[in-house]
């Protein structure tokens, strides 16, 4: 009598299946625009159904000026639409589910409450690991919550990555994707020069007579050959005609590299042309809790003296609420801008992978 083949079970592991998750986004709250960013970590139980625990930190203004801390911790059921609806496939690069969840909110006014969660989200895979998503959410709480908010709810767009641990923990990599998460990691440092733009200074000579000194420090991740994300921080000092203020930029950045990626077998071309797109937030030193939500826009021209060293130039482009500039004769309209150009170096202090 022929006897199957015995099948080893798999060991069980709290982290398989699981995943951890970095959103930034903006928020709506009581007629106000604000900022919100959140950490997550979950595990998949079923094929298509997800729990999860967030942290979510949003910034809003009680008065219209000065931004105000709402914290949030809550649990979240999630469940896979597509795959519900057409059957799991771990290769699929992409992913919609619904989302459900509670917990509890406390306000800088110590205000301590419940909240409730709803939401629809979705992902994309960009390598066995990582996935870019956004979600949109809405989170309410009792109405005599905030005596200084009109409202109960808030809203909420963000984006993020998504680091996710797939069914096979043994899987083989494709060679253009990092091998893992401790791999491939890189840091900025750059100085330069930035100069405010609005409607009142429109000439090109008022705009060097505006320059000002800025510098940059970042941490990176080179996901695959095309994808990489950064976390920075910048500023120093900016001039609008008579306000001269110091301000500092946080932001994340999201990179493409599309020149190491089409060059297949060359991960580390001599150049590339890097553009990225960012979110965060500006702040004025001298008004420390008005937090401004912040886009950014840019890109580098990169010169690679070696796998580990590099050299570039980056110029991108901050957007800003018309009250980041607070002069007495500057009076703007629409969105103001920091525009900055910047000589900078890059190094990676991890194993390198992608060679």
């Amino acid at each position: 009598m022929l006897l199957a083949p015995a099948v080893k079970a798999q060991p069980f592991s709290p982290f398989r299946n699981g995943f951890a998750s970095v959103g930034v986004g903006a928020t709506y709250y009581s007629g106000v625009a604000g900022l919100g960013a959140d950490v997550a970590l979950g595990k998949w139980i079923l094929s298509t159904t997800a729990l999860r625990g967030v942290f979510d930190v949003n910034l809003s203004s009680a008065n219209g000026t000065e931004m105000h801390p709402y914290y949030y911790g809550h649990f979240d059921l999630m469940v896979d639409i597509y795959s519900a609806l057409r059957g799991r496939n771990p290769s699929d690069y992409f992913r919609s589910y619904l989302i459900l969840g509670g917990g509890a909110v406390h306000s800088s006014f110590n205000d301590n409450d419940f909240c409730a969660v709803a939401g629809i989200g979705g992902d994309f895979r960009i390598s066995d690991d990582w996935r870019l998503f956004t979600e949109l959410s809405m989170t309410v709480h009792p109405s005599d919550f905030d005596n200084k908010m009109k409202s109960s709810a808030v809203f909420s767009l963000k984006a993020g990555v998504l680091y996710d641990i797939a069914d096979n923990p043994t899987r083989s990599r494709s060679r253009f994707e990092t091998k893992s998460f401790p791999d491939d990691w890189f840091f900025n440092v750059a100085l330069g020069v930035c100069s405010v733009n609005h409607r009142e200074i429109a000439d090109f000579n008022d705009r060097i007579s505006h320059l000002t000194p800025v510098f940059e420090f970042g941490i990176g991740k080179r996901l695959t050959t095309l994808w990489q994300i950064r976390l920075c921080a910048s500023g120093l000092y900016a001039k609008a005609n008579d306000d001269f203020f110091s301000f500092y930029n946080l932001r994340g950045d999201i990179m493409i590299d599309p020149v190491a990626y089409f060059s297949r077998d060359n991960f580390n071309p001599l150049f590339s042309v890097v553009p990225y797109l960012g979110a965060g937030v500006v702040a004025r030193l001298d008004s420390q809790s008005d937090f401004l939500v912040a886009p950014a826009l840019g890109m580098q021209l990169l010169w690679r003296a070696d796998k580990r060293n590099h050299l570039y130039l980056d110029g991108h482009y901050v957007v800003t609420p018309p009250r980041f500039v607070k002069s007495e004769v500057v009076q703007p309209v629409g969105s103001v801008g920091l525009f900055t150009l910047m000589v900078g170096y890059a190094h990676i202090f991890s194993r390198i992978t992608l060679d």
